[in-house]
């Protein structure tokens, strides 16, 4: 049965597809490798299955009958030495046990076990006399890597540089290939020796790691990677990690071959899945409150590059910001959302080998019936670009309102438009909300305060605006800045419900004169 953990690693919790809790899977015995069925029991690396173990790694070993207690798995630290009523020993030394039962137990070979043919011997719990007996093969290291199929020589069992599962795209929750240039994090065992030495059935330390005493070569690809970390993965128990970069020049597949090489002995190949950095692109960006301006936290983000495809998606950190990595080159349509506002969408077109920052995403809560809100945000830019959203709209008395900054209400008894939101950091949002008139005109646009006397700027185009437009319970339009030089954007007019995109840049210097000028 296949089970998920979480692993320690680096202080972060990272899920893995190896084993749950403290109990290892539990692998189907190969009984046509290395004539294993003909012994009584036989020990093997846990990963790979060869018939080769190193100290202090993870073992499985496989028999039949050996107790008529039911299976039982290890709940704490340091792991027993007891389980299902049976004990293992190796040269003498009792193992540390994961999971116990009649046909197969998952254990630690005990560290003190020397080099060269170990027996193994199981007992009844407490009984002096072996009731299965085996011989095994002892080495400094022993390495194999852990396979999400458990099969010992598939996909690995690795993660990418933001903590999601490497292997083919959505062949998991949120799997995906790594680009190129880029670290995964490999899980294995077999590594013998650390500095410093970890007590049998403890876990490994932090910060102070268990590391390999011997350099560790990985081979992706035919292509030696840079290792940046191999050493015990923190509070597991023989559990190896190794962060290792995969090479640049890779080619895209999603069976990389892989190799791990420790003091001489090499584990079996296994594959990564693997990006060239150069044929795909990633998308960047925050999403944003659009009255506050505050991050959203835990929002949701999609990527589809047509209805029905595979989406790809993403969530927002405690900033707000998300990243979804390793697209195919072409357009996609953005959704962003989260619990208590409504959807925001977009378009966006990615390069291969490039990075797609999107302006911020503004998001806002349902609003009452006929009720408009637009807002505009927009890339941070240096010096710090001030843009500022226009409203002007029809009076009682035939004349206009203008609400902007310097007049952030339509005066009126009661209120129909405002200014929630002037944005001084720079990145927006800038927001209006409004109820119109039905057969009344309605004018928005965004102005460059910034370079207000700089006639042709192309700053304002240059920072990639959007704005969004929502009623009631929906986004109506969503406007992509214009290219070209101009410090006035003039967005839309609406007439009763009939929204008329402009979209066309001008400029003006005085920024109470647009309720004129536009």
């Amino acid at each position: 049965m296949k089970m998920h953990i979480k692993i320690q690693s680096f202080r972060r919790t990272i899920p893995i597809a190896l084993c749950v809790g403290l109990t290892l899977i539990v692998w189907q015995p190969k009984t046509a490798a290395s004539g294993k069925a003909a012994a009584a029991i036989a020990l093997v690396n846990a990963a790979s299955y060869d018939v080769t173990v190193a100290p202090g790694s993870i073992a499985a070993l496989f028999g039949s009958n050996m107790t008529a207690q039911a299976a039982a798995s290890a709940s704490t630290l340091p792991l027993p030495t007891s389980l299902a009523g049976l004990t293992v020993k190796i040269n003498g030394i009792v193992a540390p046990l994961f999971f116990a039962s009649a046909s197969q137990i998952n254990l630690q070979v005990p560290g003190g076990v020397s080099i060269g043919s170990a027996t193994v011997e199981v007992f009844n719990a407490g009984g002096v006399t072996p009731i299965a007996t085996g011989t095994s093969s002892v080495a400094d290291s022993a390495p194999g890597v852990f396979t999400v199929d458990v099969s010992g020589h598939n996909q690995a069992s690795a993660l990418n540089s933001d903590f999601s599962y490497n292997a083919a795209f959505d062949r998991f929750p949120g799997s995906r290939p790594e680009a190129s240039g880029n670290f995964v994090t490999i899980y294995a065992t077999g590594i013998g020796a650390t500095n410093p030495t970890v007590a049998d059935g403890q876990g490994a330390p932090s910060p102070t790691f268990a590391l390999a005493t011997s350099p560790t070569t990985v081979i992706i690809g035919g292509a030696q990677a840079q290792v940046l970390f191999s050493g015990l993965a923190p509070g597991y128990v023989g559990l190896w990690q190794i962060n290792a970069v995969l090479p640049v020049s890779l080619p895209t597949s999603l069976a990389t071959p892989l190799r791990i090489e420790l003091r001489t002995r090499q584990s079996v190949e296994t594959t990564l899945a693997v990006a060239n950095k150069n044929e795909f692109g990633n998308a960047t960006g925050t999403i944003v409150s659009a009255l506050t301006g505050a991050p959203i936290i835990g929002a949701g983000v999609t990527l589809q590059a047509t209805p029905g495809a595979t989406l790809r998606t993403a969530t927002t950190d405690a900033l707000g910001h998300f990243t979804v990595s390793v697209i195919a080159p072409g357009g996609y349509n953005v959704a962003a959302s989260a619990t208590g506002y409504l959807t925001a969408t977009q378009g966006v077109t990615i390069s291969g080998g490039v990075n797609e920052t999107l302006s911020p995403i503004a998001l806002t809560a349902p609003l009452a019936t006929g009720e408009y809100r637009v807002m505009v945000t927009w890339q941070s830019v240096t010096p710090t670009l001030d843009l500022d959203l226009h409203l002007t709209g029809p009076t009682s008395g035939g004349a206009r309102y203008h609400v902007w900054w310097n007049g952030e209400t339509d005066a009126s008894s009661p209120v129909t438009a405002r200014l929630d939101r002037d944005d001084l950091s720079g990145a927006g949002p800038e927001t209006i909300t409004f109820t119109p008139l039905q057969a009344s005109t309605y004018r928005l646009s965004v102005h460059n305060y910034s370079d207000r006397d700089a006639s042709g700027s192309i700053r304002l185009a240059g920072s990639k605006p959007i704005v969004r437009v929502f009623r009631g319970s929906q986004q109506v339009a969503v406007l992509m800045g214009p290219s070209g030089g101009g410090t006035l954007w003039k967005l839309f007019e609406l007439t009763g419900n009939q929204l008329t995109v402009v979209n066309q840049l001008s400029d003006e210097l005085e920024p109470s004169n647009i309720k004129i000028s536009y």
